[in-house]
């Protein structure tokens, strides 16, 4: 709910109505009267309000006011404020740019309208204003619900305006609703709202930059402890591989170099698969006869090296037709005889016979 006050300043008199509001409902909660026949003063309208209303609205007597009555030959709305300033340019004492103008229609048919044209010059208007907000207060609408209660029906301004304090409270509250004028017009617009809405966002972005702030240190720890992890983890897997691969003298890409290993040991057993080393081995060793001293023996995908030294070349034929007798194409692909006399040879061939 929202504190909404209407000042109702009749001469050298000020009502001020308190209302509060309730979705678009005004309930009015009290009244008080301050004279000021010795003017209206900003210290005055403070010692008023304990605090500060949350709108404010002021209605002024009609001696402040300049009323013209005008006819005009149609009815549409916008187009009668669009000319009212050129129709009453003059029909006052001073330029219509020197008055702020607002208008109720009185009157209205399918071609016509009466309207009552209300000006007050913007240095009374000025003055008005600067006196209310050196209290602290701001007009949001500046009205005259005079322009209803003279007479009874808002035609007869010579007589005197109703003063029933109960018909000026509903009346003042009809005007809260849905103000018949506002004489804050152009650069003395009410800003109020517009005020409200850049301090409430300012209050809002400072508030969005402090949760920026606070969510940037943190994913700034987080980070950072990622990257200490991340650094803590290379350190370790470093080491893991070194331990594998102790070869590997420099490492710097662990994923790409275990990558190329790995694909050396795969190949490497590719080469190596269907071969029983130890079946090999013992066939050298029975076929062998001991005629020869064997130094290597190393096998691949297709053949079978073997490496040693025998007491003649006789003898490493002997032992390739021994060989022979289980392995498929076998030869002799190097002899040679040394300074001890012994023949130093290599002999490849296939894989056993089936």
């Amino acid at each position: 709910m929202n504190n909404v006050v209407f000042i109702d300043w009749t001469g050298n008199e000020l009502y001020i109505y308190e209302y509060v509001r309730s979705g678009n409902d005004y309930e009015h909660i009290g009244s008080r009267s301050v004279s000021v026949e010795e003017g209206l003063t900003s210290s005055l309208l403070e010692s008023q309000f304990e605090t500060k209303p949350d709108s404010l609205y002021v209605s002024l007597s009609l001696s402040f006011l300049t009323i013209r009555e005008k006819t005009f030959p149609f009815s549409d709305r916008e187009k009668i404020r669009d000319t009212i300033a050129y129709e009453l340019e003059g029909m006052l004492l001073e330029s219509i740019n020197q008055y702020s103008v607002d208008h109720v229609i009185t009157e209205s048919s399918e071609n016509s309208s009466n309207v009552l044209a209300v000006c007050l010059e913007k240095t009374v208007l000025r003055e008005i204003i600067e006196t209310f907000s050196l209290a602290g207060l701001d007009p949001k609408v500046i009205t005259s619900i005079d322009l209803w209660l003279y007479g009874g029906n808002g035609e007869d301004f010579l007589g005197r305006p109703i003063s029933d304090r109960s018909v000026r409270v509903e009346t003042a509250r009809k005007e809260l609703e849905s103000p018949s004028i506002n004489l804050r017009q152009d650069e003395l617009a009410y800003t109020g709202d517009i005020e409200k809405f850049k301090k409430g966002f300012r209050v809002t972005a400072a508030l969005v930059l402090i949760l920026l702030i606070i969510f940037g240190v943190f994913s700034t720890m987080n980070l950072m402890a990622a990257r200490r992890e991340h650094r803590e983890l290379s350190q370790h897997v470093q080491e893991v591989y070194r331990k594998v691969f102790p070869g590997e003298k420099k490492v710097v890409d662990v994923e790409r170099q275990f990558k190329g290993q790995y694909n050396a040991l795969k190949k490497k057993k590719e080469a190596l698969a269907g071969i029983s080393m130890l079946e090999i081995l013992s066939e050298v060793a029975l076929k062998n006869n001991r005629t020869a001293t064997l130094s290597e023996l190393s096998a691949d995908g297709k053949n079978i090296n073997v490496k040693g030294t025998a007491a003649s070349f006789e003898d490493v034929e002997s032992i390739k037709n021994n060989f022979a007798k289980v392995f498929n194409s076998v030869k002799v692909t190097d002899s040679s005889a040394g300074a001890d006399k012994k023949v130093a040879f290599t002999m490849q061939m296939l894989g056993e016979k089936p």
